[in-house]
C-alpha cells in the first residue's frame, strides 16, 4: 500500500510540474503575441483592448477554479 501511495504521489507531482510548465509556455505566448499586436500599427487598438481583456479574465477565471476546487 504504500508504494502505491509513493506512485500516486509521484504521479501528482509530475502532473503539478508540467501543468505549471505548460500553462507557464501559453502565457508567454499571449504576452509576446499581445506585445507583437502592440507593436504592429496595422492591428487596431480595439482588437488590442479585447486581447488583454480576454487575458485578464483568463486570470480571474483560473484564480477562482483554483479557489473553489
Amino acid at each position: 500500500m504504500s508504494k502505491q501511495k509513493t506512485n500516486e504521489g509521484l504521479f501528482s507531482a509530475s502532473k503539478r510540474f508540467t501543468d505549471a510548465f505548460f500553462d507557464g509556455l501559453k502565457s508567454n505566448a499571449t504576452n509576446t503575441a499581445i506585445k507583437a499586436a502592440k507593436k504592429n500599427k496595422k492591428v487596431p487598438s480595439e482588437l488590442i483592448r479585447k486581447m488583454t481583456d480576454l487575458e485578464k479574465l483568463a486570470k480571474e477565471f483560473q484564480s477562482d477554479l483554483e479557489k473553489y476546487s
